[in-house]
């Protein structure tokens, strides 16, 4: 290959690392703010605080709810709203 051919190979690798470079960027930027956003809102405080509210329930109901397997069932059916919410909020599929 001719110098002019590797100069201009070589030019046109750097914009296209550039625009990768940018690409990885914003999403690293989008992620922390997500981030952000979750550990200062009132979800936090809410989970903080669902602890204690769990000690409360008597042993003979947590034995029946245990086993028909209700905390799991909360588990799921809390995972499947979540994932629901945020597959809604992305805009070409929701």
């Amino acid at each position: 290959m001719t110098g002019f051919g590797d100069w201009l190979l070589s030019i046109l690798q750097e914009i296209l690392q550039f625009f990768v470079d940018a690409v990885v960027t914003i999403a690293d930027w989008l992620y922390q703010a997500l981030l952000d956003l979750i550990s200062t809102s009132f979800i936090v405080g809410l989970i903080s605080s669902a602890g204690e509210l769990f000690t409360a329930i008597d042993p003979s109901v947590w034995y029946f709810l245990n086993i028909m397997q209700i905390p799991f069932g909360i588990t799921v059916v809390s995972s499947a709203y979540l994932l629901r919410f945020l597959v809604r909020r992305i805009p070409f599929i929701g």
